[in-house]
């Protein structure tokens, strides 16, 4: 179901339909057994297997008890080692998870084992974003020290973007504020709705700056990338 921008979704809009339009832009290069490594409700699923070339999908989350989801996950991992022999997956997406991981390298090195050789991997972490599933919110990876870590595993081919620039970036921020700041229930809603329609403004005139370059000066508000293991 495509998210919808409104009053009640301030805050989880933008990650939401960035990560869904990077989806079902790179759906078509996933193929065969899909790995969805911290899978938690597994909301990309459907999507993942309408893709033609994919054979199957198993998500992998943490231990049981570590948290709890309403959909329970195929396979569980310690965190350090994936339960699964090398080169035995052909392709893996990681969707917000790596700013959870004390150590990023363990989770990309560990989807680089167990892909087979032409298998690609899929991932996304936000950037500009309120600290979350406190107190394990770990990092922000900025677009060169995801590549750094994406090389230094194997990954070759690497496509690092964002789903937005200067304005989806500022309409986030702000978001985040009137979602978090403390204030009264009635101001917030107040605000809430009032600032839907600008945040939709702002998202609409972000477009035009998609495709630049990622330099300094940029504002980017996540990271969405593509790798291969040759």
């Amino acid at each position: 179901m495509n998210p919808q921008l409104n009053s009640g979704t301030l805050q989880s809009y933008f990650n939401d339909a960035s990560i869904l339009k990077f989806v079902k832009d790179n759906v078509k290069d996933l193929h065969g057994k899909v790995l969805d490594i911290g899978c938690g409700k597994m909301r990309y699923k459907d999507l993942i297997l309408s893709g033609k070339n994919v054979k199957s999908y198993e998500g992998l989350d943490l231990e049981e008890g570590k948290f709890t989801y309403a959909v329970k996950a195929d396979l569980y991992w310690d965190g350090i080692t994936i339960p699964l022999e090398n080169n035995s997956i052909d392709s893996v997406v990681v969707f917000e998870v790596l700013e959870h991981c004390p150590d990023p390298r363990i989770v990309i090195n560990e989807a680089f084992r167990v892909l087979k050789p032409n298998g690609v991997m899929l991932f996304s972490t936000p950037f500009l974003y309120h600290l979350h599933g406190s107190p394990f919110d770990y990092a922000r990876l900025t677009p060169f020290g995801a590549k750094n870590m994406l090389k230094e595993a194997g990954f070759a081919d690497i496509e690092i973007g964002s789903g937005g620039r200067w304005d989806a970036s500022l309409g986030q921020m702000i978001s985040i504020w009137i979602c978090n700041r403390p204030m009264p229930h009635p101001i917030r809603r107040i605000l809430s709705r009032l600032y839907a329609p600008v945040f939709r403004l702002l998202l609409s005139v972000d477009k035009k700056y998609a495709k630049l370059p990622m330099k300094d000066g940029t504002m980017i508000p996540n990271i969405l990338g593509k790798a291969y293991k040759k």
